[in-house]
C-alpha cells in the first residue's frame, strides 16, 4: 500500500515539472515574437516608410504636372480631395497648400429676409411680424445647410456681399438700394466665410458711403477680411494681404460702377473702379508683398452669358500683370471659365468671367444657377512661385417656391435653399417658383427660363464651363 502511495506521488510530481517547463518555453517564445526587433517587426516597418516616401513623391509629381499642364486636371472625388488636402497641409518636405473655395453674389432680396425672418418666428412658435425688419429675429442658416460644409472646410472662403450690411439702425431695404438685416452678415461670418468682397455696384446704395462704412466695420470688428473698401486714396496702397499655412495671398477687387450714383465731395472713401492705372499699381505692390494675387472683378452686362469687350480687355490686362486667379462677379449668370495664356509667355492665369448668384431672389430660372470654384494654391517649397491646382466649379441651384406676396416688396418667395445641381433633382426643379415668372422678365432665355428642369441646367453647365474643370458627374454624362 505504501509502495503504490509513492509511486502516485511520483508520478505527480514528474506531471507538475512538465507543465512548468512547457510554460516556460511558451513565455520565452511569446517574448520573442513581440520584441520590436523582430525581422518581420522591421520588415513592416522599412514597408511603412517606403509607402510614405512614395505618398509623399507622388504628391509632388502630381503638383509639377499640374504646373506644366494646368487645365487637364483630374478633379478627385470630396472624399479623396480631403484626403489629399489633409496631407499636402503638413507642410512635409516644405511643401506648403492653401485650399481656397470663392462663391458669387450673396443678394438678400427682400424675399429672402422675409423667408428668414418667418422661419425665425416657426422655431419660435410666433407669428411672423413683417412691419418690424428692424428689430425683428431671422434666421438664414437653413438656405446655406447643403453648403455649409465646403465653406467651413476651406482654408480661405471667399464671398461676395452683393447686399450690404448698412446696419439696423437704417432701413431694411431689397432692390434697387439694398440694407441688409445684420443677421445675414451673422450667418456668413457663422459658415465660415474668411474674405468679403464689397467692391460692386451697390457700395453707395445709401445714396453715400454710409452703408459701405458699417458694413466694413460690421466685419472687421469681427475679426472679418473685407477687400474693395478704401478709407481714402492713400489706402489703395495697403492692398490686402492674407497669410495661410506659410503662403502670402494678395487679395485685389474692382468694379465697373456703382449704378450711376457718385459719393460727395466730402466724402474720403476711394471707390476701386476698374483702371488700368490702378491695377497696375496694387498688382506692382501685390508683387513685392504676398506669394499669390487673387483678383476680384465687378463687371459685365446681367443676364448675358457671353463676357464684354470691355471684360476681356480688363481680364488681359490683369493677366499680363501676373495676377495669378480673376474671379468674375456682376451679370447674375455664369459665363466662361478658361486658362490665359500671359502676352509675354510667361506664364498663365485661371479667369472665370461670372460664378453668376449663391443666393438671390431674382426672377430667372438662369438667375438661380450659380457656381463655387475652389482651388488649391500650392508652394512646393523650393523657391519656385506657388501655383493654383485642382482647380475644381461646383455648380449650384438656388431653389425657392412661390408662394402669396405679404406686401408690395415682397415677391412671394419662399423655402430658399441652395444644392449642388448633381443632387437637385427633377421633382424640386419642377416646382421651382422661377415657372410663373417668365412675363416678369425682360431678358428671356428660352432653355433655362421657359424650360427651367434638371436636364435644361445641365446642358447649360455643360455649354457654358469646360468638362475639365466640372466633377466627374458632368464628365460622365452623355
Amino acid at each position: 500500500m505504501d509502495k503504490k502511495i509513492i509511486i502516485s506521488t511520483f508520478v505527480a510530481v514528474c506531471v507538475l515539472l512538465a507543465c512548468i517547463l512547457t510554460i516556460t518555453v511558451l513565455n520565452k517564445n511569446s517574448d520573442e515574437v513581440s520584441s520590436p526587433e523582430t525581422p518581420s517587426e522591421t520588415t513592416s516597418e522599412a514597408t511603412s516608410d517606403s509607402s510614405a516616401n512614395t505618398s509623399e513623391e507622388s504628391l509632388t509629381d502630381s503638383a509639377e504636372d499640374s504646373e506644366e499642364e494646368p487645365s487637364s486636371n483630374e478633379e478627385p472625388s470630396e472624399e479623396s480631395a480631403a484626403e489629399s488636402s489633409t496631407t499636402e497641409s503638413s507642410e512635409e518636405n516644405g511643401r506648403k497648400v492653401v485650399s481656397f473655395l470663392a462663391c458669387p453674389d450673396n443678394i438678400i432680396h427682400p424675399s429672402v429676409y422675409y423667408n428668414a425672418l418667418r422661419s425665425a418666428a416657426e422655431k419660435a412658435g410666433t407669428e411672423p411680424d413683417y412691419k418690424a425688419l428692424q428689430t425683428a429675429d431671422y434666421d438664414f442658416a437653413p438656405m446655406y445647410e447643403n453648403i455649409a460644409e465646403r465653406i467651413a472646410s476651406a482654408d480661405l472662403a471667399y464671398v461676395n456681399v452683393e447686399t450690404l450690411i448698412g446696419g439696423n439702425e437704417n432701413k431694411i431695404s431689397g432692390y434697387p438700394t439694398f440694407n441688409s438685416p445684420e443677421a445675414a452678415g451673422e450667418t456668413l461670418i457663422n459658415l465660415g466665410f474668411d474674405i468679403y468682397n464689397l467692391a460692386h455696384n451697390h457700395m453707395l446704395d445709401s445714396y453715400d458711403d454710409e452703408y459701405l462704412i458699417n458694413c466694413n466695420r460690421f466685419f472687421t470688428e469681427r475679426g472679418q477680411t473685407t477687400i474693395g473698401y478704401y478709407e481714402n486714396k492713400s489706402a489703395i496702397d495697403d492692398i490686402v494681404v492674407v497669410e495661410k499655412n506659410g503662403i502670402k495671398i494678395a487679395l485685389l477687387a474692382y468694379t465697373y460702377g456703382t449704378n450711376g450714383i457718385s459719393l460727395s465731395s466730402s466724402a474720403s472713401t476711394y471707390l476701386p473702379i476698374i483702371s488700368e492705372d490702378l491695377m497696375e499699381r496694387q498688382v506692382a505692390i501685390a508683387k513685392e508683398k504676398a506669394d499669390f494675387i487673387i483678383a476680384s472683378v465687378h463687371w459685365g452686362t446681367e443676364d448675358i452669358y457671353s463676357p464684354t469687350s470691355k471684360q476681356r480687355s480688363a481680364a488681359q490686362t490683369l493677366v499680363d500683370l501676373g495676377v495669378d486667379v480673376i474671379v468674375g462677379m456682376h451679370p447674375h449668370v455664369i459665363q466662361e471659365a478658361k486658362w490665359v495664356e500671359r502676352s509675354d509667355g510667361s506664364g498663365k492665369t485661371f479667369l472665370v468671367y461670372s460664378l453668376g448668384n449663391l443666393v438671390s431672389g431674382m426672377y430667372g430660372g438662369k438667375n438661380a444657377l450659380g457656381a463655387m470654384l475652389s482651388f488649391d494654391i500650392v508652394d512646393l517649397g523650393d523657391g519656385s512661385r506657388p501655383f493654383i491646382s485642382n482647380v475644381l466649379i461646383t455648380p449650384t441651384v438656388c431653389h425657392y417656391t412661390k408662394e402669396s406676396s405679404v406686401n408690395s416688396d415682397d415677391t412671394g418667395f419662399r423655402n430658399f435653399k441652395i444644392y449642388e445641381v448633381e443632387h437637385y433633382t427633377e421633382e424640386l426643379a419642377q416646382s421651382h417658383g422661377c415657372h410663373k415668372n417668365v412675363s416678369k422678365m425682360s431678358i428671356v432665355d428660352p432653355l433655362l427660363d421657359k424650360n427651367f428642369s434638371k436636364e435644361s441646367l445641365i446642358k447649360k453647365i455643360k455649354e457654358i464651363f469646360p468638362p475639365e474643370f466640372l466633377p466627374k458627374y458632368y464628365q460622365l454624362l452623355p
